[in-house]
């Protein structure tokens, strides 16, 4: 099981992105195991994508996100990624935090991400 970063589908998705060719790689390497994301992941790239894409073209993203990835709920989550925001120092973001606290509790211990920032995180692996 592999939690999907923003970064990964982001890049997935936009051919001209600089990390595209490798995450078009990466993706044929996981495809067939369980893909996770959460809402959080949705908006954070529908965010990222509105410069890079046209607004049709992310619509179509958003219609489709759910049938390539499983999605987590993660509203009970913001108070576990806070805990992780403050153990951190505050070194990653608040999103991130929320991606290894929503990690920790599904016990999923690999992420698919271009984000550096992971690699400081304790019990996860990037995959990338």
């Amino acid at each position: 099981m592999y939690f999907l970063d923003t970064t990964f589908i982001v890049a997935l998705f936009v051919s001209n992105d600089d990390w595209h060719n490798q995450a078009v790689q990466v993706y044929k390497k996981i495809k067939g195991n369980e893909l996770v994301i959460s809402r959080l992941v949705i908006a954070e790239t529908i965010t990222v994508l509105k410069n890079k894409l046209e607004t049709k073209d992310i619509m179509e993203i958003y219609r489709n996100l759910p049938n390539f990835f499983h999605v987590i709920e993660d509203s009970a989550f913001y108070d576990m990624a806070m805990s992780e925001f403050i153990k951190y120092d505050s070194t990653i973001s608040f999103f991130d935090a929320m991606y290894v606290a929503l990690m920790k509790k599904e016990e999923i211990d690999e992420i698919v991400s271009f984000d550096s920032d992971f690699d400081k995180v304790d019990n996860i692996v990037r995959i990338y």
